[in-house]
């Protein structure tokens, strides 16, 4: 219960923090992300130097930034996808045949 509110805390300090930089860090970055994309990477990256910060050299860090950058653009391209309640599940599965020169 106690670390669940720590990281609550942690979470919404991020978000905070990163909220009030969005717009700098957007310039600055060039990830194209919105700002509230942006506070979810700048929180999970929070999470990960908190967890393992002393562990990661410089370049494990940079990577890790930008792993979590294309995470969350993959995520936005998802969440974007318009899907109802109502709508017919994908059930076909369809395989091309492979061109053979």
């Amino acid at each position: 219960m106690r670390q669940v509110s720590r990281r609550k805390v942690i979470v919404g300090t991020a978000a905070a923090l990163s909220a009030t930089a969005a717009p700098a860090q957007q310039n600055d970055s060039g990830t194209g992300l919105p700002p509230a994309d942006q506070a979810e990477v700048d929180a999970k990256y929070a999470n990960v130097i908190r967890k393992y910060g002393e562990r990661l050299s410089e370049a494990q860090q940079t990577r890790s930034r930008e792993v979590l950058v294309r995470h969350q653009l993959m995520l936005k391209r998802v969440r974007d996808f318009a899907l109802e309640n109502g709508d017919a599940p994908a059930t076909g599965l369809r395989l091309q045949p492979e061109k053979r020169p």
